[in-house]
């Protein structure tokens, strides 16, 4: 009984076999789709193709899906070998193989012949990821972005590689920084910036680097990035406008302490700044009063310091130990008054005043530009007289009189000028058309 039914196995299974011969049934195929992500191409790149090459395609692509490479290749054949599509479809079959190098190249060839191709730049990506090559891949990721700036499948990627590889290298910054080697710091920042192009600690770090070595235009790139990035960030617009003032950009950098100042009102080292930049570059703010001077018929001494601070702002400095004055606090020329005073233009009284608001003589005003002048002489000016001095002839100013000499300094560069019979008319008041007519003409010998 048992060998009857054992002999009966063999014949049961070739009675099948041949049933399915006859039939003509084929056995089911098991496919394995790609394990890694596959971008379809984009429609309007597709619209490129002919009608015959994009259902070619377009089957070699649903067969790639599927994991029929078999046959994916077959109808990806049908395209020509300087079609973009041929080796991008190529490219995933090799990849599909794990051929890695081969797939690489197909990928390159169809970008080579259409650029456009996001498709294979993703299969680029998902290589270089796999050989952990960070470089390529974010490269790739980042021209992907350039198309489509809200890809789904490579911002995500893009922005976690890009913090990890930033990440790392501001890292291996500060170690180089530790151990004091700055070029080594240098290049790892650098490289930081190529990923992230607005990362502020990288751009002030080498800001400062530069700076530090006296490289100020390389530092100022950088400054000027980071004013961009953090327009009321104090300490950053501080170092910047202590780096343009180094390189002698003086009119930027007093914008830069102008800006600190807004923004930092009571500091006295920020203001003292300003006003010296400003004096530097001949810049005055000047009061309202300052312009009615020319409409006065008799000018005062306030008036008379600030024609002479602001004429000559150029040549006056700051001064650095004002001197003690009472009664100017409530002067609108007081630090005009400060500054010709520290420098012996005009003169305080015994009793620490200074009497802004008396008026001012023919005498005085001879007596204060003929300080001026030799001010200007004693700081290397060029200044000729006119008129030899011991030619000159005065009937209503005794020699041994103090203000003799200036009037004759005064009459010899003619700036002033001697009325009939040779009268100077010391004691008789300026008008503030005159006193800046005087000002003018001596600012324009000296230039």
């Amino acid at each position: 009984m048992n060998k009857t039914r054992m002999a009966a196995v063999p014949a049961l299974a070739g009675l099948i076999l041949l049933l399915t011969s006859c039939l003509n049934l084929p056995l089911k195929t098991e496919y394995t789709p790609p394990a890694f992500y596959l971008e379809n191409p984009q429609p309007v790149v597709l619209a490129e193709l002919s009608l015959n090459e994009r259902l070619a395609f377009e089957e070699g692509w649903k067969s790639l899906k599927q994991g029929n490479i078999a046959r994916a290749r077959k109808e990806f054949g049908r395209l020509s070998r300087e079609n973009a599509f041929f080796n991008l479809g190529e490219g995933y079959c090799r990849f599909y193989e794990q051929q890695l190098a081969e797939a690489e190249a197909f990928f390159l060839e169809a970008l080579r012949l259409n650029p456009e191709l996001i498709s294979a730049r993703v299969g680029l990506a998902i290589i270089y990821e796999r050989q952990t090559n960070q470089e390529k891949e974010f490269l790739q990721l980042r021209e992907i972005l350039k198309k489509i700036p809200d890809h789904n499948w490579a911002k995500p990627r893009y922005e976690d590689l890009r913090s990890r590889m930033t990440g790392s290298l501001m890292q291996e910054a500060r170690n180089w920084l530790n151990q004091n080697r700055p070029d080594q710091a240098r290049e790892a920042l650098l490289k930081a910036l190529f990923y992230s192009p607005e990362l502020t600690e990288a751009h002030l770090q080498l800001a400062r680097l530069y700076r530090s070595q006296k490289k100020y235009p390389q530092a100022l790139t950088h400054y000027q990035t980071l004013y961009t990035l953090l327009p009321r960030e104090k300490q950053v617009l501080k170092e910047y406008a202590e780096t343009l003032e180094a390189n002698d950009d003086l009119s930027l950098s007093l914008d830069i302490y102008e800006k600190l100042r807004e923004l930092s009102p009571g500091d006295k080292q920020i203001q003292d700044r300003v006003e010296y930049l400003k004096n530097s570059l001949g810049i005055i703010e000047l009061p309202s009063m300052y312009n009615e001077i020319a409409g006065s018929q008799a000018i005062t001494r306030q008036d008379l310091a600030a024609i002479l601070a602001v004429k000559f702002n150029q040549f006056l400095p700051q001064a650095t130990a004002p001197p003690i004055i009472v009664d100017i606090s409530t002067s609108w020329a007081s630090r005009f008054i400060i500054r010709v005073v520290a420098v012996r233009l005009m003169d305080k009284y015994d009793n620490h005043t200074f009497e802004p608001t008396r008026q001012i003589t023919r005498a005085e005003l001879a007596d204060a530009f003929s300080r001026l002048i030799g001010y200007l002489k004693g700081k290397g000016k060029k200044l000729v007289p006119i008129v030899p001095p011991e030619k000159i002839q005065i009937n209503d100013l005794p020699a041994d009189n103090y203000y003799y000499q200036p009037a004759v300094t005064m009459i010899s560069y003619q700036l002033m000028e001697l009325a009939g019979q040779k009268r100077f008319n010391p004691d008789l008041p300026v008008s503030g058309i005159e006193a800046l007519r005087i000002a003018d003409i001596l600012l324009n010998l000296v230039k």
